[in-house]
């Protein structure tokens, strides 16, 4: 051990570590500026324009099944770097148990929970309203089910012998 005291570091020492602080913040602003944009700005330009998906297109991308009874509604799919698809069907109300067991689903109905909405519509138009309904079960899918495909769907138990079902399903 030395007796001599510590010498200062010089003043030009100090000036670098300063401004090479002040660059490492700037840098890191910098950049959770640019990932938080990025989440809000999503380049749609990257994704295909919605084109109609017919329902053996629907049952083999969202791992479902239509029972026997299912009127087709409408559907729509986009693909790029995530494939969406969007469809809306009605079945017969004692089908729906059989419909859930079939598609694997890893989570079960929730009453009251909307898990899907006008904006999950892949194809846009006239016919999405899940808004509509009143009585309502919804499930959301928070790990991918079958091939890494999400799904969340709302079903609309409003009508008697029927529900009408707006499912959401998506691959990344």
């Amino acid at each position: 051990m030395s007796d001599q005291p510590a010498s200062k570091p010089s003043r030009k020492a100090t000036i670098a570590l300063v401004l090479a602080s002040l660059s490492l913040v700037l840098s890191l602003v910098s950049c959770g500026f640019v990932a938080v944009a990025g989440l809000e700005d999503f380049d749609d330009s990257l994704q295909s324009p919605p084109q109609p998906a017919s329902a053996s297109e629907v049952e083999t991308f969202a791992h479902v099944t239509f029972p026997p009874g299912t009127v087709f509604l409408s559907a729509a799919q986009s693909n790029g770097l995530e494939t969406y698809l969007s469809a809306r069907f009605r079945i017969p109300r004692e089908a729906l148990d059989t419909f859930l067991t079939d598609g694997d689903f890893a989570a079960g109905l929730t009453p009251g929970l909307r898990a899907v909405s006008k904006q999950d519509d892949v194809g846009g138009g006239n016919s999405w309203h899940p808004e509509t309904a009143v009585r309502v079960s919804g499930l959301d899918e928070e790990t991918p089910g079958p091939n890494g495909t999400y799904r969340r769907l709302l079903v609309d138990l409003d009508a008697e012998d029927t529900v009408t079902v707006y499912l959401r399903a998506s691959q990344p």
